[in-house]
């Protein structure tokens, strides 16, 4: 046709049926699918991943301790006879064995737990000795205190024990001994004390339990609580005591913080407690350099203060005036010793201003001839 391209007439393309074209084997020949399906024998390949790797598994009885020479061998103490090895279980471990238990005391950097199972030469008589190792004696003496419960007994064991129906808890030195079981007579004590005799000794208390009166204390009532106090996490690593003044129980605190400035967080932030609860009361004057009273009805009533680094609180739920006089008393002995320490600090300056100079440097920077 004129004024036309002649083009070439192709074949109309030819469509698959659905399903071919919806599966990428259409396309391939049917003699290779016949192989494929020969090789693979109408079974799918099995893939296979490298196994996962098991947990180490640790012996706790090749773990060394310093509290295993505490541990009595053999019968050293009858008639208690070792069953077997004793087990040592690293601090950062505790949960394999003492399961939710094992936060407590690593709150209190527990080092280590070395337990030892005992049975009596009759055959009678069950213990288990664990004795758990802190870095010193204060945290030691923590976890201990937080054990004691109403209704207990205190045995003379040192530095200081209490037993319950079962059970006898020792703190020594930078060790918190438990001891588990059943035992004809004072067996169970004879074997804590062997125990405890061989350990050191902590030179006594924490010292600032020595600011609290000493006067309507209840004796053995101490605390360490490194989690809170007064119900209050930011209340925790507190010293507490509790006192009786005429039948009115009132517990106290006393929180040595690293500064001045953490001390005020702390005392604004329990204040602001009874600010959103309940109300405050009258401060009272030459009480520490900052205080609140407060009161609520479920809180009960407060006198907190501090001094330099110091957060002291005291909560009760009778007469205001306990909790005064108890504040007033804790405060004047932490001034008498701050003065006590501002005085020697004076003192050794001045004997080292009067101190005559050397006029011959010691022997050792003098150049050899």
């Amino acid at each position: 046709m004129s004024g036309e391209r002649e083009t070439e007439s192709l074949p109309a393309p030819r469509l698959l049926p659905l399903a071919a074209r919806r599966s990428p084997l259409a396309w391939i020949p049917p003699a290779l699918c016949a192989l494929v399906a020969l090789a693979c024998d109408g079974k799918r390949a099995v893939v296979h991943t490298a196994p996962k790797p098991h947990a180490e598994e640790v012996s706790f009885t090749a773990i060394e301790s310093p509290s295993l020479q505490f541990l009595p061998r053999q019968q050293e103490a009858a008639p208690w006879r070792l069953d077997e090895d004793p087990i040592v279980i690293p601090g950062d471990r505790l949960a394999n064995y003492l399961d939710q238990d094992a936060a407590r005391f690593q709150q209190y950097g527990a080092l280590d737990l070395t337990a030892g199972k005992y049975t009596s030469l009759d055959g009678k008589g069950f213990a288990t000795v664990e004795i758990f190792r802190f870095p010193d004696f204060v945290k030691a003496f923590g976890a201990y205190s937080m054990r004691k419960a109403p209704n207990i007994t205190y045995l003379t064991l040192q530095n200081e024990s209490f037993a319950t129906a079962h059970t006898i808890h020792i703190w020594r030195g930078p060790f918190y001994v438990r001891l588990t079981g059943r035992g004809e007579g004072n067996t169970l004590v004879r074997l804590a004390s062997f125990v405890a005799d061989r350990m050191p000794v902590a030179p006594g208390r924490p010292g600032v339990f020595g600011f609290f009166p000493d006067k309507q204390r209840i004796p053995n009532s101490e605390r360490y609580a490194a989690d809170s106090g007064f119900g209050q996490k930011y209340l925790g690593n507190s010293f507490q005591a509790q006192f009786d003044v005429d039948n009115d129980i009132i517990d106290g605190l006393i929180i040595p913080t690293a500064n001045k400035q953490t001390a005020t967080q702390i005392l604004n932030a329990y204040r602001s407690l009874y600010v959103a609860n309940g109300k405050l009361l009258d401060t009272i004057p030459n009480l520490g350099e900052d205080n609140f009273t407060g009161e609520d009805k479920y809180l009960g009533r407060a006198v907190a203060f501090r001094i330099d680094r110091f957060v002291i609180a005291f909560n009760g739920y009778k007469e205001r005036q306990h909790l005064v006089d108890l504040a007033t008393t804790t405060d004047q002995r932490i001034l008498g010793n701050i003065r006590k320490q501002l005085v020697t600090a004076d003192r050794q300056s001045e004997e080292g201003a009067n101190e005559p100079r050397r006029t011959n440097p010691p022997a050792w920077p003098r150049p050899r001839p």
